[in-house]
């Protein structure tokens, strides 16, 4: 199973790439929109980092949900441990 750290990583990022956010600025609790000021489309170019990076493929329902980087790291456990079960 991928650890929550490696995948908190990765999110941190692609956001920091995108909005110039430090990675350090970026918690588990931050909203992509309301605190990390990402539009939708900004949002779905952190998930499809997060996709790529570990060979997922999220449903479009899923993405409608994940609003936080929790939300994130808890979508991506979930589908790899759908995926090794």
């Amino acid at each position: 199973m991928v650890e929550a750290e490696s995948i908190r990583n990765t999110i941190r990022q692609s956001v920091n790439r995108i909005t110039g956010i430090a990675p350090g600025e970026i918690q588990d609790a931050s909203d992509y929109r309301a605190d990390l000021g990402l539009d939708s489309l900004s949002a779905l170019e952190v998930l499809v980092d997060i996709e790529y990076a570990y060979k997922i493929k999220l449903g479009e329902e899923r993405f409608q949900a994940i609003r936080t980087v929790e939300d994130t790291i808890v979508a991506v456990q979930e589908h790899l441990s759908a995926a090794q079960a």
